[in-house]
């Protein structure tokens, strides 16, 4: 750890001794905080000592730095339904991957999420019945590799998340109903051309799996624009991020909006919303194995119980994340301290 990360504090004994604090500073919102280690007394610590003991300290001082962090915005927050303790746990998840992300070179970074995407790919796919395996659909966006007996609507399900994923990334504005139906066209591109992009105009429809009625069609539209302002109006008078991106992801989904690629649409809206946060929360991971558990949190929305829908998401995150982060975290803070260089991705593990 660069001893430059942090700045020196001085301080004054009983005797009038001057003493020397290594400081962190700590910045969320309008709430400034500081964590701060003492170095020495009397002489200033010399560049080597400096050096030296920002090393042996920097994870102790980043990880209570973090948690600090984590503290200060708990209390920005409005909740609907969590506790203050289960945000202080997502809090710190959020910090925590800051906190590892800013280890990070800008070409580590893009390797780190380009794998997380294509996890994410397969797995958004799979939870709505498509069979390309995680290493088959790394072939097809990576290398262009089409995999052997599979449908070519399978293969165009994978393929079309390429193009979703750098509109998603070129886009830096709020959901709009614009966004959406883009989104939507991307996804169902080469598998349902002439509703892609469109909303549905028949109530015909419901979610597979789950018994749940959703809009009519001839109120989708209002539906939608009045979920987008909550979310953002909840937002603007100090809602809680994570909760309401999960709320708007169960409205979207009972809305339901078109015909075919909502669950692929609303889980993109949902990491959309929790990355366009400063800083963002990790991504979340969707396999086809939790589809039960999540068609059953979907369901327990349906019944007003919000409060164990929310739960199950904040238990997803928990779950992929903390530990995780964790150690990549503490690995990343070991790197640092090897000579230049030594720092690879392949230490980290990738979820």
């Amino acid at each position: 750890m660069d001893a430059t990360n942090y700045r020196i504090e001085k301080g004054t004994t009983k005797n009038g001794t001057t003493k020397y604090f290594l400081v962190k500073d700590i910045k969320v919102g309008k709430k400034i905080a500081r964590e701060r280690r003492y170095i020495k007394s009397g002489d200033p610590p010399t560049a080597e000592e400096l050096q030296k003991f920002s090393k042996e300290n920097a994870m102790e001082i980043e990880v209570e730095a973090l948690n600090r962090a984590a503290s200060l915005s708990c209390s920005r927050y409005i909740a609907r339904y969590l506790s203050k303790e289960e945000i202080s746990v997502v809090e710190s998840i959020r910090y925590l991957y800051k906190a590892f992300t800013n280890t990070l070179t800008t070409n580590e970074l893009k390797k780190y999420e380009k794998d997380f995407e294509i996890s994410y790919v397969s797995g958004t796919t799979s939870i709505e019945g498509n069979t390309l395996s995680l290493k088959e659909t790394y072939d097809l966006l990576v290398n262009d590799i089409i995999p052997s007996e599979k449908s070519a609507r399978e293969i165009n399900e994978v393929q079309n998340f390429k193009r979703v994923l750098a509109y998603r990334d070129k886009y830096h504005g709020r959901i709009t109903i614009k966004f959406i139906k883009n989104l939507h066209g991307i996804i169902v591109s080469n598998i349902d051309d002439e509703s892609a992009g469109s909303f549905r105009r028949s109530d015909f429809i419901g979610i597979n799996g789950c018994d749940l009625r959703v809009t009519p069609y001839f109120e989708i539209e209002e539906e939608l624009r009045s979920a987008i302002d909550d979310y953002y109006n909840n937002i603007k008078n100090g809602g809680y991020p994570f909760e309401e991106a999960i709320l708007f992801h169960y409205r979207f989904e009972m809305i339901h909006p078109f015909i075919d690629g909502n669950g692929r649409v609303g889980r993109e809206l949902l990491n959309y919303l929790l990355i366009r946060n400063r800083p963002p929360y990790p991504k979340l991971l969707f396999l086809g194995k939790d589809r039960p558990t999540y068609i059953k949190a979907l369901k327990l929305g349906n019944e007003e119980k919000y409060k164990e829908m929310v739960n199950f998401f904040v238990d997803l995150i928990i779950k992929q994340r903390l530990e995780v982060l964790r150690k990549n975290f503490e690995r990343a803070m070991e790197a640092q301290t090897r000579p230049r260089g030594q720092l690879k991705l392949t230490d980290f593990v990738i979820i």
